[in-house]
């Protein structure tokens, strides 16, 4: 049901349209041009000073347009804001790239390079891995004599392939022993206890079979960190956009996206049921965010895991919203479909 807007909130939308569609001041003039108002220029003219005395639009120093604030954006989101249907090229591309047959890790990095690639924002999706995370099975493969393979299955199915390169040639039984301490240290149990165990079970060793063990642990800590941090993909459109070079607040926002704590404790606290959420700029409490808005959803609930685009305040909210919503839903069904490996 559409909802009835006074002549100022008709004045603010049609504002705020304009500007997220060129991101240029908007005059009066071009207001009072609509067929949708039929008002003189001088009302628009009156109107716009109301909605700039109520903090809802400004005027920019170099222009005698007005842009809309922080402010004007929220009321024109919550009670203008008409979402579009996601269109059938991009339902396609969702269901071509995230289909239920892949581990979680590829699948959270496929949903982050699937959001980037459609709007050259940035897309933020959770770890893929939560705590408690277990190893199913754990090998070494025989390469050469001094190359050998490792190969760990974690219980999502998620697969680690790792090439050893060691220092003198591996015999047999070496390798046999190893193998056995490695699954009596890790498999069916937690990864960071089995990183534990094994970093003790390698001060007990010596020769050979430590350094072995020692590579091995060096592999196993390096994924389990990498697993554990937020993957973050297109910065580099950051970097390459106009916008960049002509405002140094967005230079603060990449250093935001390198040491991302804050902004990931943020939208862990926001995205606390299934619906989406939109941060504009300084709502979200970092200086460092104010030039960009963040489009933010669940997509499952244990572990908590989310789906985030961060862009100009001025991004198509009616066409992007739809999009992150239609992803974290297809998220959502693999991952409930996923069948965890023996």
């Amino acid at each position: 049901m559409a909802v009835a807007l006074s002549r100022a909130e008709l004045i603010l939308k049609l504002i705020v349209e304009q500007y997220l569609a060129d991101g240029l001041p908007v005059s009066s003039k071009l207001i009072a041009e609509n067929q949708a108002l039929a008002v003189s220029s001088a009302t628009v003219r009156n109107t716009m000073v109301q909605l700039e005395q109520q903090g809802f639009i400004r005027s920019p120093h170099t222009s005698a347009g007005r842009v809309p604030t922080t402010s004007g954006i929220r009321l024109f989101i919550d009670k203008m804001l008409t979402m579009q249907p996601l269109s059938s090229r991009w339902q396609a591309e969702i269901q071509r790239r995230l289909v239920p047959t892949l581990p979680v890790s590829l699948l959270c990095q496929q949903a982050g390079q699937l959001l980037t690639n459609l709007t050259g924002c940035v897309a933020i999706v959770s770890a893929p891995k939560a705590s408690g995370r277990e190893v199913r099975q754990i090998d070494l493969v025989r390469l050469t004599s001094d190359r050998l393979l490792l190969v760990v299955i974690d219980e999502d199915g998620d697969i680690l392939h790792r090439v050893l390169d060691c220092a003198q040639s591996i015999d047999s039984a070496t390798l046999g022993k190893v193998l056995c301490l490695l699954n009596a240290a890790l498999a069916n149990g937690q990864w960071q206890d089995g990183i534990a165990r094994l970093a003790g079970i390698a001060r007990n060793e010596s020769g050979c079979s430590q350094l072995l063990i020692n590579s091995v642990l060096g592999q196993l800590s390096l994924d389990e960190f990498l697993q554990h941090q937020p993957l973050i993909f297109g910065q580099h459109q950051l970097l390459l956009s106009p916008e960049y070079q002509q405002n140094p607040a967005l230079q603060q926002v990449f250093q935001m996206l390198e040491q991302p704590a804050g902004l990931i404790n943020l939208l862990q606290s926001v995205t606390t049921d299934e619906h989406p959420k939109l941060i504009l700029g300084k709502e979200s409490g970092f200086i460092e965010l104010a030039p960009v808005s963040v489009i933010s959803q669940r997509y499952q609930t244990t572990p908590h895991r989310f789906i985030a685009l961060l862009g100009p305040r001025r991004m198509n909210y009616a066409r992007l919203v739809p999009l992150v919503e239609a992803c974290a839903h297809r998220l959502n069904l693999n991952l409930n479909r996923q069948i965890p490996s023996p």
